[in-house]
């Protein structure tokens, strides 16, 4: 009996290739962040008109080296009360689930790991690496 493989059939996603696919990514990740059970309060209240340009830029910048990104993204979470290695857990998760929702392919991996060393060096600037 012969069995048909018609997972090449199957409609693959498209790999993250500008700045546009990384608004997609960015607001598709906090358009509903405010109702994480983990990480809501930290983005209740928000002004979100300034922080998704901000993120777009950012990430834009990290991905595609395009300079649209000035600042110091660390300074913000250095000012967040009762953050733990937990949130940095799980917003990792849910960005990495974000962009496997909606891409695949070498530059979506890239971000995934950009963001999980990212991740890795806010906690450890705030004395969190290691402690569970």
């Amino acid at each position: 009996m012969q069995v048909l493989d018609h997972s090449s059939a199957l409609p693959k996603k498209p790999d993250v290739q500008s700045s546009a696919d990384v608004e997609r990514i960015v607001k598709s990740f906090y358009g509903d962040i405010e109702q994480d059970p983990m990480l809501g309060r930290f983005f209740v209240g928000l002004d979100w008109d300034a922080h998704l340009p901000r993120m777009v830029a950012f990430w834009s910048s990290v991905t595609f080296h395009t300079g649209d990104y000035n600042g110091r993204p660390f300074d913000p979470h250095a000012k967040l009360k009762n953050l733990e290695s937990a949130h940095f857990d799980m917003w990792v998760l849910r960005f990495k689930g974000t962009i496997d929702e909606l891409f695949e392919g070498e530059i979506a991996e890239s971000m995934k790991l950009k963001a999980e060393q990212i991740a890795t060096v806010f906690q450890v600037k705030l004395g969190l690496w290691g402690k569970a």
